[in-house]
């Protein structure tokens, strides 16, 4: 895996962003590009080749495999049929992640801020939050946690004076990061998307972006202060594991929410490096997996881990359980490990073209066992007819 140059931002350096669209395209960063405002208003363009393009994620409902990716495209395809759709998008930047509550409804989100909803089961789509609503957002709700804070301090007893300060450093600097984006345009993509239900979900993304929703997406609340995150870790993706939502991020930072977000504990990381995604299997057994090659499992919720001798350098940038005593993630190179619930690579393989896979889902055939792996990446959607047993 290729490392990016530093990215600099409100005169501060910081490691580099290490997610999947950048490295598959081998593109240097020493700025965040700036958003183009087009992109926010133009919708995607209908391509005969939409399903073998960079295709970054991929969901599962009842009646349809939808993948979501570079330039807006969105495609679906129908249960038994072998054709891929282009669903009709307002937006042609890229989309990293997409989810389904049920068989119609679900969100995707992406570059610039975007986060998009669709009723009808992917079809079609509307755009309900950008990066420029964003940074307004994040600037109003930054200046009201400074002047709350600047009251508790008025009132405060010199036991708790210090914690105060602190709070009211930490604010400041988010404030001042909050405008530094606000100038810079729609910049901070989001990489993940989960709801809990029709209406409440969560948002995360790039420099520590978390929103929350309690109306389906149409109004957004952030939720930066529930997380001990003021080094504005990127926030690569957000699973609900058994009963707990898991936030595996830069920096070998994890979170958890035993009250399905409303509050997050910090967890002790194995390692420094960035986690990009975390799988399990009703709490049981949890794995965490991120650069070159690193995976750590844990029987007992994020407490402890061990590592998993993957026997990879590749990067590993998605994951997917396939049953309680299996697991399957993949990464760069084409990189396919699957994973017993002891920690053991069973199989190691990797795809026919070598090329960087980003995220990974099985398709259950009629006796109801896993039949065949569904991939997707660069070189768009792929299927791999053997899924090791387990």
């Amino acid at each position: 895996m290729k490392y990016l140059q530093n990215i600099m931002l409100s005169k501060r350096v910081r490691d580099p962003f290490v997610h999947f669209i950048f490295a598959c395209a081998g593109i240097f960063f020493t700025t965040i590009v700036y958003a183009q405002s087009d992109a926010l208003e133009d919708s995607s363009q209908m391509s005969d080749n939409a399903e073998h393009s960079l295709l970054m994620d991929i969901s599962k409902t009842e009646s349809k495999l939808i993948a979501v990716g570079e330039r807006g495209h969105i495609v679906y395809q129908n249960a038994g049929s072998n054709e891929w759709l282009q669903a009709q998008v307002p937006v042609r930047v890229t989309l990293t992640s997409t989810f389904f509550i049920d068989d119609l409804h679900g969100w995707a989100v992406g570059h610039d801020g975007v986060v998009l909803s669709t009723t009808d089961g992917g079809e079609q789509w509307q755009k309900l939050l950008d990066g420029i609503a964003v940074n307004k957002m994040m600037i109003n709700h930054g200046e009201k946690l400074l002047e709350s804070t600047l009251k508790a301090i008025e009132v405060a007893g010199d036991d708790e004076l210090d914690e105060l300060n602190e709070a009211l450093e930490n604010w400041q600097f988010f404030v001042d990061d909050a405008y530094a984006f606000s100038d810079e345009g729609a910049s901070r993509p989001f990489l993940d998307v989960w709801f809990q239900n029709k209406n409440e979900g969560f948002v995360v993304g790039a420099f520590g972006l978390i929103l929350r929703t309690v109306d389906a997406g149409k109004s957004w609340t952030p939720w930066t202060e529930k997380l001990n995150n003021f080094d504005g870790f990127h926030l690569n993706a957000i699973e609900q594991i058994g009963d707990d939502l898991y936030i595996a991020a830069e920096a070998g930072t994890l979170f958890r929410s035993i009250d399905k977000g409303q509050t997050w504990q910090s967890l002790e990381s194995p390692y420094e490096g960035s986690f990009f995604g975390i799988v399990g299997h009703s709490d049981k057994t949890l794995i965490a997996f991120g650069l070159r090659g690193n995976a750590y499992i844990s029987y007992d919720k994020g407490i402890d881990w061990e590592k998993i001798n993957t026997s990879v350098e590749s990067s590993l940038y998605g994951g997917h359980t396939i049953n309680e005593n299996q697991f399957v993630l993949v990464g760069a190179g084409g990189a396919i490990l699957h994973i017993d619930n002891k920690g053991q690579v069973i199989k190691s393989h990797t795809s026919q073209y070598k090329l960087p896979i980003s995220s990974v889902i099985t398709e259950t055939a009629i006796n109801g066992k896993p039949s065949r792996l569904i991939i997707s990446g660069i070189g768009g959607i792929q299927t791999i007819n053997q899924v090791s047993k387990g």
